[in-house]
């Protein structure tokens, strides 16, 4: 049966130049069935490979999907612009969770584990199937929003310090990117370090006025949670390359701007992956008409509050 499905996906390629919502199941988890969606270029010859970019939806660990309508959309023309986009699911960690705040950071964190475990699993899975896929493994990117943007901030993080979740993936392997809309680390060490490696380039996003997923860190001793303006000053330290794009007056509706950023997102995987440019780039975006939408202004107890 999976050979036929191959064999159909292929031909839907030579009808259409174009293969939409291409689902493949990568893992079973705690009964759930993970699956992925790809968005392929036109094929135009067996051995052409394209990059990859992986896509985690955002809903704060609780909520939220792979094919949202809009994100179909924003897929769609990122895989004509010549990109593999594979989005995919994960376990909701604080699914049914009715309490969030500064006190449940643990709660936090294992819902942040499972989500980069799946990623992770999302990843291995990409990576063997690489050739059927037309991926090149070593232009391998992980993107997302909100949650999602935890998630991949968190993996990178976590894969430079040989965490035991990153075991699944081959040895030597390194993400050629990271893209993130409202992210965040956690970390049980105090601040943000890359001992086994640089971290991926990184393109950040995020509104200084964001209470939900902190511009800034949260942090009690060694436990933190260290927002984009926090790990620029990593990156800036230690000469990582990166680009952030901080938005002033913005709350977390940054989150859901990366329909907007696909030229930016161009630019970046040109310079820093394709050219290797080690640039550093620190940016302010200010909208002096931009009226602030309060209902972005929440904190992570408002929105459990709200979703009781």
């Amino acid at each position: 049966m999976k050979k036929i499905c191959f064999l159909l996906f292929g031909l839907l390629l030579v009808i259409n130049g174009f293969a939409q919502n291409y689902t493949e199941e990568f893992a079973v988890k705690d009964t759930n069935h993970l699956l992925l969606d790809i968005y392929t270029p036109s094929i135009t010859s067996s051995d052409t490979n394209y990059p990859c970019l992986v896509f985690v939806f955002g809903g704060g660990f609780k909520t939220g999907q792979r094919n949202a309508p809009i994100m179909i959309k924003t897929f769609t023309e990122m895989a004509k612009r010549g990109y593999v986009i594979v989005s995919i699911d994960y376990r909701l960690g604080l699914k049914g969770v009715t309490k969030m705040g500064v006190t449940h950071l643990k709660t936090l964190e294992n819902a942040i584990r499972l989500a980069v475990e799946d990623l992770y699993s999302a990843t291995s899975y990409i990576y063997k199937n690489a050739a059927r896929l037309h991926i090149n493994t070593n232009e391998i990117m992980i993107s997302g929003v909100s949650a999602g943007a935890i998630t991949v901030l968190q993996a990178d993080y976590w894969l430079h310090n040989r965490h035991e979740t990153a075991q699944v993936l081959p040895d030597n392997f390194r993400y050629a990117g990271v893209i993130s809309f409202s992210g965040a680390i956690f970390s049980r060490n105090g601040k943000v370090k890359y001992p086994y490696g640089n971290p991926a380039p990184t393109l950040f996003y995020h509104g200084d006025e964001d209470h939900l997923v902190t511009y800034n860190q949260v942090a009690f001793a060694n436990l933190g949670f260290f927002g984009s303006n926090k790990l620029v000053q990593r990156f800036e330290k230690f000469n990582y390359p990166y680009r952030i794009k901080r938005m002033k007056n913005y709350g977390h509706e940054v989150a859901t701007l990366f329909p907007d950023m696909l030229d930016e997102i161009d630019e970046f995987y040109q310079n820093w992956i394709v050219l290797s440019k080690k640039y550093q780039i620190d940016e302010t975006w200010y909208n002096p008409d931009y009226q602030p939408d309060m209902r972005w202004r929440l904190s992570p107890s408002d929105l459990y509050k709200k979703n009781k």
